[in-house]
């Protein structure tokens, strides 16, 4: 692709707040140079810039996804990928055979095992796993990344505290396997982590990155680092320019220095302050229906949140926090209401991740606040039913889950990712999502649920100047589709196709493969 070239005969819809709609667009250095009709355009043409004819597709900003993990998504890239196994027979085969190719004594790591799917009650059981492969240490990760499964031999060879919380005991005392929260977290994904070399890392993040790209995304907030990822936060810095889409990183710790010192304005992600609602452990005002002495759980006790807010605010970063339900959403908002009566600060962007069923005070709450609300519209399709999830919440709660009508209503931006690899990258499914949301009083328009995924994003990071939508100025990031998903069918929106992914105006099979060895 050329450094400066014309793009004409398309249907492109800026995203800007004048809901500008253009025919043709120049790109100069990276950058867009023009926006406009043909006629504005003709110009560029007669000083002989190439112009490329788009046969009439959609051109929109390209892709933000707000919420997804480079390195976890490399994990699964490298491993056993179970996320579209329809069976535990499939699944049992798909061990198997990676089992078959590899020597005794390797890991076998199979990643999103979706139970939803499967329609299966829980994770598979350590004997179970022994069944399989008697001769390898094995792994299992729930699509979730909050609860495991691991064999015999992956419980000798991690050597796990019998005390560890989360591990689950049958009536003998003796490990079924199963490790949820907060034990999978700190002490068995870092132990995998640490197993992996930096240059298997560094070619796995750039699979990840292309990945994306082929689903129309250019910039990625990338969470990373802390317990899920041990130093990657600073591997993935140290290589940043070198990998084809944007990245906008957040350490996933609490350590306000490190983060200073790496360079980043932010702070925060999966710094989990409760659990997942598959695992039993997002943290509840009141309990579970189904389970009626449980809660969930709370990682961290109101003061240690509360101190961690308040420092890395005095700091000037950026903060976001895991929060999936009423109590942990409570125990950081709270948190961060203080943080900005004691230190006013205007346009701090603070965020919460996930908000997936909050109370409806809290919303109103977080309007006050300026606080962002990092959503994932795509767990809805690939993560709940709704029938399980009455069970385990009532109608009353379920009500509230992703309140997406009712956030953009009180005036709460709000920001898409995917949380990849919980859920695919797919923008277009999370559009969809929330256009078709189970609840119909929380659907939101097609051009809404675009900007959750285009300039909203990019505000979530401080990028609206720069990305997020076609204007003069700004970086030429562009997504090309088939279809214009204003007017398709919403049912329709995921399937549409992805004809090119332009970053600063390269096409993504154009720029480097990211960084060398």
């Amino acid at each position: 692709m050329y450094d400066n070239y014309v793009i004409t005969n398309i249907n492109g819809i800026a995203i800007d707040e004048a809901d500008t709609r253009f025919t043709a667009l120049a790109v100069e250095n990276g950058r867009i140079a023009e926006v406009g009709s043909a006629e504005d355009v003709a110009s560029f043409i007669k000083d002989g810039w190439p112009a490329l004819d788009m046969q009439g597709a959609t051109v929109l900003p390209g892709f933000i996804d707000a919420h997804q993990h480079l390195g976890l998504t490399g994990q699964v890239l490298g491993g056993l990928d179970l996320f579209k196994a329809e069976s535990l027979k499939e699944v049992s085969e798909l061990i198997q055979k990676d089992a078959t190719d590899k020597t005794p004594g390797e890991w076998i790591l199979g990643y999103a095992f979706n139970d939803v799917t499967l329609k299966v009650p829980s994770m598979p059981l350590r004997t179970e796993l022994d069944e399989l492969c008697p001769d390898h240490p094995v792994m299992i990760v729930h699509c979730t990344w909050h609860l495991c499964s691991l064999n015999s031999r992956a419980l000798q060879l991690l050597n796990l505290p019998e005390d560890l919380p989360g591990m689950d005991i049958d009536n003998n005392g003796i490990p079924t396997g199963i490790v949820r929260d907060p034990g999978a977290v700190t002490h068995v994904f870092p132990a995998m982590s640490v197993l992996t070399p930096d240059s298997i890392k560094l070619k796995r993040f750039t699979k990840a990155c292309l990945a994306a790209a082929k689903e129309g995304i250019t910039s990625i907030h990338c969470l990373e680092g802390g317990e899920y990822g041990p130093g990657d936060t600073g591997l993935i810095q140290k290589h940043k320019e070198q990998f084809p889409l944007n990245l906008i990183l957040w350490n996933q710790v609490m350590d306000i220095e490190e983060t200073k010192e790496l360079g980043l304005p932010r702070i925060g992600g999966c710094i989990c302050a409760d659990g997942a609602i598959d695992a039993y452990t997002a943290a509840l005002f009141e309990p579970y229906c189904d389970q009626p002495e449980n809660c969930g759980t709370l990682n961290f006790s109101q003061q240690q949140m509360d101190d961690f807010i308040m420092d890395a605010h005095k700091a000037g970063l950026q903060i976001t926090i895991h929060c999936e339900t009423d109590a942990a959403i409570e125990q950081v908002l709270s948190a961060m209401e203080k943080a900005l009566a004691a230190y006013p600060r205007s346009d701090h962007r603070h965020r919460i991740e996930h908000c997936e069923i909050p109370a409806a005070d809290q919303l109103d709450r977080m309007a006050e606040a300026e606080i962002i609300g990092s959503m994932q519209p795509g767990f809805i399709p690939h993560l709940v039913d709704m029938d399980e999830y009455e069970k385990m919440f009532g109608k009353a709660r379920l009500r509230w889950l992703h309140p997406y009508r009712t956030m953009l209503d009180k005036g709460i931006v709000l920001c898409g990712g995917s949380d990849c690899p919980v859920t695919p990258y797919s923008p277009l499914t999370g559009i969809q999502a929330a256009m078709l949301h189970p609840n119909k009083e929380e659907r939101i328009s097609a051009l809404e649920a675009i900007r959750m995924f285009t300039i909203d994003a990019a505000f979530s990071a401080f990028e609206e100047k720069e990305r997020g939508s076609i204007e003069q100025g700004k970086y030429a990031d562009l997504v090309v589709l088939a279809k214009d998903p204003l007017t398709t069918s919403p049912e329709k929106i995921r399937d549409i196709k992805i004809i090119k992914t332009i970053v600063e105006g390269k096409p993504v099979e154009d720029v480097r493969d990211g960084p060398a060895n």
